[in-house]
């Protein structure tokens, strides 16, 4: 066995396309590249880049979810018993690596710190607003920002939870048991779950918060800037297809960037097959035949 300072567990479900572009990111376009376990529900899929593989069979969200992230840490610890697992959706980019870095040297220098994420909180009183635009609701948001200055969750909800897209962890016995022993609870999102079974051995002062992700839905859910983090579902603008009335707090509109324009932006990441293929795409029908965009 090989130890490594840190490890990627990388699980996807059917967004392979952008898993394929997420190994290139880390193994062909990071300075310091990282390790990757990639656990994978898509028949479609072949291996690629990964340093190991693993086919999971589809099951429902959570569940599915569930099952690829647990069996991803299983198959890390087994291969690099790392000092930290890295947990990225296969769709969830970080085109950055210092940000990594820079987060697992903070975790270093507190031994209080055990994992590092987000909330995986939404903002009620956003969700209002951007339904309908009132005089009303523009002073209440003034008045929302004012309280959660204090630390009082003014109209926000699911505060109670970690997010499970990205997320860093010491690889303690401790820590990994809170991920293998975890189960859903009916009613609650994955990411509560995760909170309630993190808060029985451990506590707050335990936890490295993206503050700069929350609240996470709706504007942080699909890119965080400071954090390069990009995990749109659609690959350019215009491709999300999204049905829902523009009105609709979640719609995407057809004017957001997709992965193209993500790619775009960062133009020393070049290097790999499935990167020059989306920047140079006519057509996206290829990109995630199986998957929502929305």
């Amino acid at each position: 066995m090989k130890k490594e300072k840190a490890v990627v567990c990388m699980t996807t479900f059917n967004r392979i396309d952008c898993a394929r572009i997420n190994q290139e990111i880390i193994k062909l376009n990071y300075k310091k590249p990282l390790p990757i376990i990639h656990a994978c529900s898509s028949t479609n899929y072949q291996e690629y880049l990964e340093n190991a593989y693993l086919y999971r069979k589809p099951l429902s969200l959570q569940h599915g979810a569930l099952d690829l992230l647990k069996e991803s840490i299983k198959l890390a610890m087994e291969k690099f018993s790392p000092e930290y697992i890295i947990h990225l959706e296969g769709d969830t980019w970080i085109m950055d690596e210092n940000v990594i870095y820079n987060l697992i040297s903070e975790m270093d220098k507190d031994p209080n710190l055990m994992i590092c994420s987000s909330s995986w909180d939404e903002d009620l009183l956003e969700f209002e607003y951007l339904k309908k635009k009132t005089l009303k609701l523009k002073l209440e948001r003034l008045f929302a920002n004012i309280m959660r200055k204090t630390g009082y969750p003014y109209k926000l909800a699911c505060r109670d939870s970690l997010a499970t897209q990205f997320f860093i962890i010491k690889s303690t016995p401790e820590i990994i048991n809170c991920f293998i022993s975890l189960e859903p609870i009916p009613g609650l999102d994955l990411e509560q779950a995760l909170y309630r079974i993190f808060l029985k051995t451990f506590s707050e002062k335990n936890i490295l918060r993206l503050k700069v992700r929350e609240p996470i839905h709706p504007y942080n859910r699909y890119v965080t800037k400071e954090l390069t983090l990009y995990s749109q579902h659609w690959p350019a603008q215009g491709t999300a297809n999204d049905h829902r009335d523009p009105t609709h707090p979640r719609y995407i509109s057809p004017c957001i960037d997709g992965k193209m324009e993500t790619l775009q932006k960062f133009t020393l990441v070049r290097n790999g097959k499935y990167i020059k293929k989306l920047l140079n795409a006519k057509s996206f029908d290829y990109y995630n035949p199986e998957a929502s965009r929305t």
